[in-house]
């Protein structure tokens, strides 16, 4: 019976090292799935600061276009202005 109890004694040691190394496994795979679940996230938050900022810098830009076709109507009126004081001293003469 020693034999059949040390048969045993292997049987139950092997599968407790089955067990162990299973329960190994699961871990490491349960602690990869919070580490993609966290890069993704992290990649997530990066991506929405980026497009905060493009969405300033496209705000700051559609500024800047609105002043230039502002200035270059005021530009223009000046010029049109000075155009028709210019017509009129030529006409005087």
């Amino acid at each position: 019976m020693t034999t059949d109890q040390s048969s045993s004694d292997r049987k139950s040691a092997l599968a407790s090292t089955v067990q162990m190394a299973q329960l190994v496994v699961m871990v490491i795979g349960v602690a990869s799935v919070f580490l993609t679940i966290g890069r993704k996230d992290q990649a997530i938050e990066q991506s929405q600061t980026q497009i905060s900022e493009l969405r300033q810098i496209c705000s700051d830009l559609a500024r800047v276009v609105g002043s230039l076709g502002i200035s270059d109507a005021s530009q223009t009126a000046q010029l049109q202005s000075i155009d028709k004081r210019l017509d009129r001293l030529e006409t005087i003469r």
